[in-house]
């Protein structure tokens, strides 16, 4: 109770303040603490002070403004009045604090009665509101039936009915007498009223038999219904009565009308209190399905309202209980034989069955589970209302077809819960996977704050159960949810949800079943492990009914999905949905990744986590809405098996809610996750044999120095896995070295020397080689403008299209003149990195389209229907050599398709990249090329695939944080200046993936052509491809030598960027700062070079991959790493130990 009514008591309250502001001299200015003292008073009094005054502050503050005004000789009339109507006797503090407290104990008396009156008198009426609509259609239907029945009586014939005709045949042959009587018996009233008494009684039969199937079938539509409706008149109650942005007068004389105080949570959780304890009489009554739907409802503390929580826990596993008369008649003999007692009161009562604690002979306490008799029926008729209403739901609303999907994957496995020999079968099942958690009874698991626990699951007695009756032994613990139990026996929340989460994962990711129910009511907790029952805690998982069998395949896409999330791998996560059937209509790798670490957030507690989620669902809402699509996935390709996966995590979150904890909820089921990728045969790769002839070398000394090196630098961890293959001239293996692991998830296998690498910019070289082949060929020149025969969709026009300007956002005259630099661009600047396109990537880009080098190359075109997304040149072409290190493809690509399609008259459509090379450079590769693993348009054949591995993450794990951030803060963006950086990053919103080198490692694109850095080589095969270079047969020696000495096609560009790899073989005091682009390659220098020259040919990639020929020697030397982000310096020190072996 505040001092306004300790004050309100008085007339005068409201003239006392007023008079007080009138007449500021009452109250000393210097003695701020007294002033401060009566402004509290004043604003309490009024209803302006902000926060509650502790008792003794109030005492204070009255104590002091009564002394203050009447010490005051200027008090008005009503001051006075105030002043001299105190009692004489001033109470003390704790008679005024024990006053307080009966006032505060009659308030609450008086809210509890206005709660009997506006809370359970409402829902009373609800109730009895959804029995008469549901009594008056089952009437209704009813007799409208026996009105048929009547009507049938009269209009069809008995002739019409049964075959009489036959009957007279038959009954001739044996007996006239037996005909005539039969006759006059069918024909007779009496019989016609028997038939239809049956036709009268047969629905009440039906009812008797299926529990009142036909009325609870429309309780279930009312009930629904009454919901629906009220939640659609709350909506309406908040249009009509909050005003949102009006800022409510807080003048003590300005008296608010009825309802405009009403504030929008007031209007819901008024809703949610009627409705919630509506909700829970209604499914007591009902039970069956409904009972399963209220256990889910009440674990989602995340994000339903606390109403529906506090109710509906209730039915976790306190339903209404079968009386023990009935169950007794379920009892297997065998079982009764051994029970010595049971208790007839159940321990717990769900949905399906009720658990009752007995003792057998030998006196081990057991539990016995007995199912309710009506259960199986309850549940098929739920779940035919069900379907009906998700059918109703998919016609008015086909984007939600899914739904339909997810029920029938439900109710198949809801009805496996119907047998016990199934949950008997699961029980062992998840028995024997433990066993790979805890390989021995002592065996401890621990939390992130290394916290010991174990994991248990009840045993089944088979020989004692049947189908209706399943005996396990009794497994001491409380409810996980019993926190005041917790607290007693001081465990700590957080320490419990981390032991939950992780007992979950290894069941979901690490074995082939997993408990697809964990309700609190589902899951025990007790102090004390086997191996210390002084410290830690154990879990206890019960009730595996509804438990899910996974095969191998979806099981390893829900181990995807996890890692990926954890780990931000954008490829993983989009191979994930491949795998589980997962289709998306619309392909973007930022936005999947952004739902499904949403879907596996953090958990916090729960005001913060509906605070998130209502967030999240506005943004959707709007992006959809934008989008067009209801649903982002393609409805009828929804796997049934991704609704459990969703359940259980659901069910997870909704515990961790009711635990108000925080907890990385990721980190803790990273683990898992990966150690159920890694056993799969996916990423767990056999040891090829070992190929002895394969592995002869001429030169053991380069081959043991190399060894040193890179032990070396395995050991300094800067070395994922490498290749090395050093030829001579003559194509003799001088050395080839093999260490380190494939990378990634298959870091756990080694290296292999027929393993293919992705190559990167090493791809340019075999690009630039096909580019030669078509120049040789007479197809294209290499100084003809692309746009004026070969490619036309280039830049079709002269002049650029009208209001071109206004879609890029630039000036009309920077338009034209950007416009006519690409008119000009040839394929000599596009070999050379001078085309002026350096940073252009299509603006609207996927996987899909970044994995097609058809499609990528056409975003270079200019498209009537998205101008917006023209490329334009920023440098005129030839002013200035920058690294072009995607565009340098698909430019390429591009002019050598539409070069080939002209010659061959044939649809620029119906030519790929991949064809012109499969006709022009393939056949001219040696057989010691291909053999070794050459793939420069993507794939790998029957190669084993190393994956590309990254230590940095960090440019696509700010972005991708951004973009969630964003969404948690409703959309709205940080104020501030950014920094170069962060504009920079900016420009791959929505392409987060390409900033992402494991990207590389999804299927799509290990199978992708990417012409600037696709390409996957072994070290022996690029190091022979040099070598078929250099021997002339690829492209005559003669283009070669011109190439190699014309020093004026030649580009200079600046070095430093990391794309560009290595580009000299230098010593660590040694500097560069200058790379020659000579018509695709690269120009590498050594140490022992004459200034200016540059004596190796070939070209570097990401991460220290390098091919090169080094013209003067003849040696062929092809250098294979797989770690994207690694050091250059790990190239470096390879090159110099093999340039100081050959002093060159």
């Amino acid at each position: 109770m505040g001092l306004r009514s300790v004050l309100g008591r008085s007339k005068s309250g409201i003239a006392l303040s007023k008079s007080f502001h009138g007449n500021h001299s009452i109250v000393d200015a210097s003695d701020k603490k007294k002033q401060e003292m009566m402004e509290k008073f004043l604003k309490a009094h009024n209803g302006k002070f902000p926060q509650k005054m502790s008792i003794k502050e109030q005492l204070r503050a009255r104590s002091f403004a009564r002394k203050e005004l009447a010490a005051n000789k200027g008090l008005s009339k009503n001051m006075k009045s105030l002043a001299s109507d105190e009692p004489e006797g001033e109470e003390n503090e704790q008679e005024t604090i024990e006053r307080l407290q009966a006032d505060v104990e009659r308030l609450t008396d008086k809210c509890s009665s206005l709660e009997s009156q506006n809370i359970l008198v409402a829902v009373q009426q609800l109730d009895i509101l959804a029995r008469v609509i549901s009594l008056v259609l089952s009437l209704t239907v009813l007799y409208c039936y026996w009105k048929l029945v009547l009507w049938g009586r009269h209009q069809i014939s008995l002739e019409m009915l049964l075959p009489m005709q036959l009957i007279e045949e038959y009954i001739v042959n044996e007996n006239q007498f037996l005909l005539d009587m039969t006759l006059q018996i069918l024909r007779h009233d009496y019989f016609s009223l028997l038939v239809q008494a049956i036709f009268f009684v047969l629905p009440y039969i039906y009812n008797q038999r299926t529990h009142g199937s036909m009325h609870r079938r429309f309780q279930v539509f009312c009930i629904a219904f009454i919901i629906v409706g009220r939640i659609r008149l709350c909506r309406w109650r908040e249009q009509t009565f909050v005003q949102s942005g009006v800022t409510k007068s807080t003048d003590a004389s300005t008296i608010p009308r009825y309802g405009e105080s009403c504030t929008e949570s007031g209007i819901w959780e008024a809703n949610y209190e009627i409705s919630a304890r509506f909700m829970y009489l209604s499914i007591l009554r009902l039970r069956g399905l409904w009972t399963k739907t209220a256990q889910y409802l009440s674990s989602r503390a995340d994000f339903v309202p606390v109403s529906y929580i506090r109710e509906l826990s209730k039915l976790q596993d306190q339903t209404r209980a079968t009386p023990y008369s009935e169950i007794k008649k379920l009892l297997p003999s065998k079982l009764v034989s051994k029970l010595t007692n049971i208790e007839e009161t159940p321990l717990a009562s769900a949905s399906i069955g009720q658990v009752h604690i007995a003792s057998l002979d030998d006196k081990e306490k057991v539990v016995v589970k007995c199912q309710h008799p009506h259960a199986r029926t309850l549940l098929t008729d739920d779940f035919w209302s069900l379907k009906v209403l998700c059918k109703i739901i998919a016609w008015m609303e086909p984007e939600y077809v899914f739904m339909e999907i997810l029920m029938r994957e439900w109710a198949t496995e809801a009805r496996k819960e119907l047998s016990f020999e199934n949950e008997a079968e699961h029980l062992k099942l998840a028995s024997q996977a433990l066993e790979s958690l805890q390989p021995t009874p002592n065996h401890i698991i621990y939390t992130a704050d290394g916290v010991p626990f174990q994991v248990e699951v009840p045993l089944p007695m088979e020989e004692l159960s049947d189908q209706n009756v399943l005996v396990m032994n009794f497994c001491e613990g409380c409810r996980v949810d019993d926190f005041e139990q917790l607290e007693q026996w001081g465990l700590d929340r957080a320490a419990i949800m981390d032991g939950i989460s992780q007992a979950f994962a290894h069941f979901m990711y690490c074995s082939n079943i997993f408990n697809g129910d964990p309700h609190p009511g589902n899951i025990l907790v007790r102090p004390g492990t086997k191996a210390n029952a002084k410290e830690g805690f154990t879990l206890v998982v019960l009730d595996w009914g509804l438990a899910k069998k996974l095969p191998e395949q979806k099981r390893l896409a829900f181990c995807q999905m996890v890692y990926a999330a954890a780990t931000l791998d954008y490829g993983l996560l989009l191979d994930s949905y491949k795998t589980v059937g997962l289709k998306m209509k619309k392909e973007d790798a930022g936005q999947s990744m952004e739902d499904m670490r949403f879907f596996l957030r953090d958990m916090a507690p729960r005001e913060e986590t509906r605070k998130r989620i209502k967030s999240k669902m506005k943004a959707d809402k709007a992006r959809l809405e934008k989008s067009a699509d209801k649903v982002p996935m393609e409805s009828k390709a929804y796997p049934g098996e991704f609704f459990f996966f969703i359940r259980v995590n659901e069910l997870l979150h909704g515990l961790g809610g009711s635990y108000s904890v925080n907890l990385g909820y990721l980190d803790a089921l990273k683990p898992y996750a990966e150690r159920g990728l890694r056993s799969s045969s996916i990423y767990d790769t056999p040891l090829p044999k070992k190929r002895s002839s394969a592995v002869k070398v001429q030169d053991k000394t380069l081959q043991q120095k190399l060894k040193t090196v890179l032990k070396d630098l395995e050991a300094n961890e800067s070395l994922v896995g490498a290749q090395i293959c050093v030829l001579d001239k003559g194509g003799v293996r001088q050395a080839d070295v093999v260490a380190g692991n494939l990378g990634g998830l298959k870091s756990h296998s080694p290296m292999t020397r027929d393993a293919v690498v992705l190559g990167y910019s090493t791809t340019k070289a075999v690009t630039a080689t096909l580019a030669h082949l078509v120049v040789q060929e007479g197809l294209v020149d290499y100084d003809e403008p692309v746009c004026k025969r070969v490619w036309k969709d280039f830049c079709p026009t002269l002049d650029p299209p009208a209001n071109l300007h206004e879609d890029l956002n630039l000036s009309e005259e920077e338009t034209k003149r950007r416009w006519q630099w690409k008119r000009q661009i040839t394929l000599r600047h596009i070999l050379n990195h001078t085309a002026g396109l350096y940073t252009a990537l299509p603006k609207t880009m996927t996987v899909k389209r970044f994995a097609n080098c058809e499609d990528s190359y056409s975003a270079f075109e200019f498209n009537v229907s998205a101008p917006q997304e023209t490329l334009l040149p920023t440098i005129e072409p030839g002013e200035k050599c920058e690294y072009h290190y995607l565009s340098f493809g698909w430019l390429v690509s591009g002019t050598l398709c539409g070069a080939w399609a002209l010659k061959h008259d044939e649809t620029r459509s119906s030519v790929t990249f991949e064809q012109i090379y499969k006709k022009l450079l393939e056949p001219r590769l040696s057989h010691e090329t291909t053999k070794a693993g050459f793939y420069p348009m993507g794939g790998y054949g029957d190669n084993v695939v190393a994956q590309t591995a990254t230590s940095d993450v960090r440019a696509s794990k700010i972005v991708q944080m951004r973009r969630e951030a964003s969404v948690m803060m409703e959309g709205k963006e940080e104020s501030g200046p950014k920094n170069a950086m962060m504009e920079a990053l900016e420009g791959f919103k929505g392409k987060e993936f390409l900033l992402d080198p494991r990207i590389w490692n999804c299927e799509t694109m290990l199978k992708a052509n990417v012409p600037a850095a696709g390409g996957r080589f072994s070290a022996s095969a690029l190091a022979n491809f040099y070598c078929d270079l250099s021997q002339g047969k690829l492209i005559p020696k003669q283009i070669l030598n011109e190439i190699l000495s014309n020093d004026k096609t030649a580009s200079e560009m600046s070095a430093g960027s990391a794309l560009q790899g290595v580009i000299r073989i230098a010593g660590e005091s040694s500097s560069s700062t200058i790379i020659k682009m000579n018509s695709g390659y690269q120009r590498i220098r050594t140490d022992r070079d004459e200034k200016g020259s540059f004596s190796c040919f070939g070209h570097s990639g990401v991460g220290g991959s390098i091919g090169f020929w080094h013209v003067n020697t003849g040696l062929c030397v092809g250098v294979m790493l797989n770690k994207s982000d690694g050091d250059l310096g790990v190239t470096k020190q390879i090159l110099n130990t093999i340039a100081d072996h050959y002093n060159i």
